[in-house]
Order: structure tokens, then C-alpha cells, then sequence
């Protein structure tokens, strides 16, 4: 395991950038080196250090600070998601059956898209805050291997997005993950007010179904420069975010079964 973590180190450190992203200043997306320990920090602290500081201290109140996270969380991602969505699908030039990876592409609205896609690479370190917050208020049951898995492998994902494919294929994640993460992030919201709703198992259900039909759309999306389409996407690109997706649409599946299924039966 150590050999091949040090072999993808390598290769996306030596490995030549969008040059747009020098271009615009964006902090970040240099070495892969800062990435992978703020992930292994991070995991360190939800899984163990965390937990052992809090075990002999009262939890948090937090809820304050949650309304605003939340409330803030919801405004950025309809940000990201509505800006994302006119830079790239609402214009004639950018296609959704399959757009290539083409760093030659500088006009205003793959600029703005550029630029975008940064923003959603940082949302996904703002994101974290949401297991941090678990830790603080000693809400350790939900601190499942999906949440963290999600949560660190989206950070990496990101990261080689924006760095390597901005403006490309994969841009409909981010729109997607973004509208959904407005959707998620109102229902948290809305809970401030109403707590009682924390309890009602029709928002909870219907969050992770859309969380589902996300990776589904994912899916069929990433097959498309597999099967169907040529434009110069790389293929393998398009494999692992097939597989990627597909893991995911797995994992929320089980955790749906288990939920929402088997404890009703």
C-alpha cells in the first residue's frame, strides 16, 4: 500500500497542471503533498484523537455555530451550483454527452467555470467541519466509514479535478453535488428552527435518495465517452468515475436498506 500511495504521489507531482489555475492564482492545487495530510490529519482526528479528547468532557453546544454553517452552506453551494450550471451546460459550446480536457480553452465563460470549479474544490475542506462538529458534540455514532470515506475521498477527487480536468467531462458532478448539497444542507437548516424534524424519517429518506439518483446520474453520465462518445475525454478518467460513483451508489444503497427498509420491516 505504501509503494503505490508513493507512486501516485510521484506521478501527480511530475505531472504538468492546468496552467490556467497558475494563471489565476489559485492556492491549492500545487503538490499533492499538503492534500493528503490535511486527509490523513483528518482522519486521525475524527477516528481517534478527537474522540479521546472528548471522552471525559461534556459536549458542545454548537447550535449557533450550526445555523450559520448551514445557512452559509446552503448560499455557497446554490452559488457553485447556478454559476457552475450557466458557465457550462447553458451555453451551446459545452456538451453533456462529452467535452474533452482542453487547456487552450480560455474564453469568459470556461474562465468563470475555471474559477468555479476552485470554489467547489474549497467547499469540499468547508465540509469537513460537518465531522468536526460530531467529534465536538460527542455524536461519535455517526461517524460511520461512509461519512469519512466520503468526506476524505471527495477532498482528493476534487483536488485532481481541479487540477487536472477542470472544464472537462466531470463538470456535471460538481453542478449535480452542489444542488443536492443545497437540498441536504436546507433540510439541516430548516432543523435549527424545528428540531422535531430530525425525527421525521420522510426528509431523511427522500435526502438519500436524491444522494442516490446523484450517483446514478453520475453512472450513465461518465459511460458515455466510454460506449457512446468520442471528444479526446481519457477513457480511464471516465472508468474511474464510473467505478467511483457506482462504489458510492452501493454504499448509500446499504446504508438506505438498513435505514429505511430493513428497520421498518
Amino acid at each position: 500500500m505504501a509503494l503505490v500511495l508513493k507512486s501516485i504521489y510521484h506521478i501527480l507531482n511530475d505531472i504538468k497542471g492546468d496552467p490556467r489555475n497558475d494563471e489565476h492564482g489559485f492556492i491549492g492545487v500545487g503538490s499533492p503533498f499538503p492534500v493528503l495530510a490535511i486527509i490523513a490529519c483528518y482522519v486521525y482526528f475524527v477516528k481517534v484523537l478527537g474522540p479521546k479528547i472528548m471522552a471525559n468532557r461534556q459536549p458542545f453546544d454548537l447550535t449557533k455555530v450550526i445555523y450559520v454553517y448551514n445557512l452559509f452552506q446552503v448560499l455557497f453551494n446554490l452559488y457553485i451550483g447556478t454559476v457552475g450550471i450557466y458557465n457550462s451546460y447553458w451555453n451551446s459550446a459545452f456538451s453533456i454527452t462529452c467535452q474533452p480536457i482542453d487547456y487552450t480553452i480560455r474564453t469568459p465563460q470556461m474562465n468563470k467555470l475555471i474559477f468555479i470549479t476552485y470554489l467547489y474544490y474549497s467547499s469540499k475542506y468547508v465540509d469537513l467541519l460537518d465531522t468536526i462538529f460530531f467529534v465536538l458534540r460527542k455524536k461519535f455514532n455517526q461517524i460511520t466509514f461512509l461519512h469519512v470515506y466520503h468526506h476524505a475521498g471527495m477532498i482528493f477527487a476534487t483536488y485532481v479535478f481541479c487540477k487536472y480536468l477542470a472544464g472537462s467531462h466531470g463538470t456535471l458532478l460538481g453542478v449535480v453535488n452542489s444542488f443536492v448539497h443545497v437540498f441536504m444542507y436546507s433540510y439541516y437548516f430548516l432543523t435549527s428552527f424545528k428540531p422535531e424534524l430530525k425525527n421525521s424519517l420522510w426528509w431523511k429518506k427522500h435526502i438519500t435518495q436524491i444522494q442516490l439518483l446523484q450517483f446514478a446520474i453520475l453512472v450513465i453520465h461518465f459511460i458515455n465517452p466510454i460506449f457512446f462518445f468520442e471528444c479526446g475525454h481519457p477513457k480511464f478518467v471516465a472508468v474511474i468515475g464510473v467505478t467511483q460513483n457506482l462504489f458510492m451508489f452501493l454504499l448509500f444503497s446499504d446504508f438506505y436498506y438498513k435505514a429505511y427498509v430493513k428497520k421498518r420491516n
